[in-house]
């Protein structure tokens, strides 16, 4: 995974919305999803819940 997809990732283990990262990320809404969609499919998850509980079992 890269450096911005753990960056990323971290932001919404915190429970930031994907507006709150882009903004905190000078990215666009649209690159934020595109890189939840990357973490996803990297971590073989459907949603933001299993996304963040696999990552909080991985720390």
């Amino acid at each position: 995974m890269s450096e911005r997809e753990l960056e990323i990732l971290q932001f919404l283990a915190d429970g930031l919305k994907n507006c709150e990262i882009a903004a905190k990320l000078f990215l666009s809404e649209g690159s934020v999803r595109n890189y939840i969609s990357s973490i996803y499919s990297k971590l073989n998850v459907e949603n933001r819940a299993s996304d963040v509980k696999k990552f909080r079992m991985a720390q």
